[in-house]
C-alpha cells in the first residue's frame, strides 16, 4: 500500500489575535473528520504548516488538539513559520519545500470534509504522476486573474488550489519552484494564489511530465454537490475566500449532516 504525506495549513495573520480566529475552529473540525474517515495508518503522516503565533496559543490555551492528536494513526509534524502579514504570504506556505518520505504527496486545504480513506484512491494512482482537481472554466478570474497571455481562456479548465496530489519528490520541488517563482508578493487577487497555481499547472512540460486532471476530480464533491457516500473523499466547503466566519458555518452545518446520515 503506498504510504501518504498529507499536508496543510493553518494561519493567524500578523495583525490578527489567534484566540479570534475562526479558522482554528474549522482546523478542529478538519482534523477529527480526517482521523474519523482518512484512512490514514503507521506508514502515512500529516505535516501541519503553522505560524508561530498560533502554535503559542495553541500550547497555552487549548486542550482539544491534544485529544485529537491522540487519536491520529499516524506520524505527525508541525511546521513552524512566520506569521504572514496577507493571506498570500499565508498561502504561499503550502508550497514550502518540506521533507517527506511517504510515495504520495496530497495537500488539502482545512475547509475541506475528508469522507472516505484516501487510500481507496491512492492505489490507483500511477508513480510519477501529478493529478489536479478541476473546478471550473480558465476565463474565471478565480482561476485566471492576472493572466497576461494570449491563450484562449475559454476553452481551458481551471483548477482548485485546495487540494492535489503528487507522485515524485522532484515532480512536487519543481511544480512548487514554478509556482513561487511567479510569485509576486504585491497581487491581490480574489482567490489569493489560486490563479499562480493554475498558470504553473499550464507551465508543466506535458511531453515530459504526467498531468492527470479527472482521477482526483472524481473524488471531490463541492459543497455536498456531486457527493457520494461510497466514493467521495474531499467534501469540499469552497467559496467565500477568506471569510473564517462563513467557512467555520459551513463546516459545522455539514458535520450536522453527516452525524444524521445525510452524507
Amino acid at each position: 500500500m503506498k504510504s501518504i504525506c498529507l499536508s496543510s495549513i493553518v494561519y493567524t495573520l500578523k495583525d490578527k489575535e489567534p484566540k479570534d480566529n475562526f479558522y482554528l475552529n474549522i482546523f478542529y473540525i478538519w482534523l477529527g473528520k480526517l482521523i474519523q474517515s482518512g484512512g490514514l495508518t503507521k506508514a502515512d503522516h500529516l505535516q501541519v504548516t503553522m505560524d508561530s503565533r498560533t502554535c503559542d496559543y495553541l500550547e497555552n490555551n487549548n486542550n482539544v488538539l491534544p485529544l485529537l492528536l491522540e487519536k491520529l494513526s499516524c506520524s505527525f509534524t508541525l511546521v513552524k513559520v512566520e506569521p504572514p502579514v496577507n493571506s498570500l504570504e499565508g498561502m504561499m506556505n503550502k508550497y514550502a519545500f518540506t521533507e517527506y518520505t511517504q510515495d504520495v504527496y496530497i495537500y488539502c486545504d482545512i475547509d475541506i470534509l475528508i469522507s472516505n480513506s484516501f487510500h481507496t484512491m491512492t492505489e490507483l494512482l500511477e508513480d510519477d504522476t501529478m493529478y489536479f482537481c478541476k473546478e471550473g472554466i480558465l476565463s474565471d478570474p478565480n482561476y485566471s486573474e492576472g493572466f497576461s497571455e494570449d491563450i484562449n481562456l475559454e476553452t481551458m479548465a481551471g483548477f482548485s488550489a485546495g487540494k492535489f496530489i503528487i507522485l515524485g519528490k522532484g515532480l512536487r520541488d519543481s511544480f512548487f519552484k514554478i509556482i513561487n517563482d511567479m510569485c509576486d508578493y504585491s497581487t491581490k487577487f480574489y482567490t489569493v494564489e489560486q490563479p499562480y497555481f493554475n498558470r504553473a499547472i499550464y507551465l508543466i512540460p506535458r511531453d515530459e511530465v504526467n498531468v492527470n486532471t479527472d482521477t482526483l476530480t472524481e473524488y471531490v464533491a463541492f459543497n455536498g454537490n456531486g457527493y457520494n457516500k461510497e466514493k467521495t473523499i474531499f467534501n469540499d466547503m469552497a467559496g467565500n475566500v477568506g471569510d473564517g466566519k462563513a467557512h467555520a458555518s459551513k463546516m459545522m452545518n455539514a458535520l450536522s449532516l453527516y452525524l444524521i446520515g445525510f452524507y
